[in-house]
């Protein structure tokens, strides 16, 4: 594991184990207000909206882990990326099977 991403995990474990506020608790219930649309998405059957809130979420992830981290923010970018692809493949290749065995 490289410097940079040991550095951003430190990162990111003081900062949740550091002193909570309102701006951290607030922060912190997009996690589950994104799952919940995430669900919410799926279980209307909607591959575009499900899509879109997964990748709403790892943009935002991105997104707050430069924004926060600085450079070794900049780690997980690259396998965040690729997780992305990976997620939103996976989803697409089991909405069709599903699509196909609904018919």
């Amino acid at each position: 594991m490289s410097n940079e991403v040991l550095e951003f995990l430190t990162f990111e474990k003081e900062w949740l184990t550091g002193e909570w506020s309102l701006y951290k608790g607030l922060f912190v219930l997009t996690i589950p207000l994104s799952f919940t649309l995430l669900g919410i998405a799926f279980w209307k059957r909607s591959l575009l909206l499900g899509c879109g809130v997964i990748v709403l979420m790892a943009t935002g992830k991105m997104i707050w882990s430069i924004g926060n981290g600085g450079e070794s923010g900049k780690s997980v970018l690259l396998p965040a990326t690729i997780g992305l692809i990976m997620c939103v493949l996976l989803v697409y290749i089991g909405y069709k099977k599903s699509s196909k065995r609904n018919q």
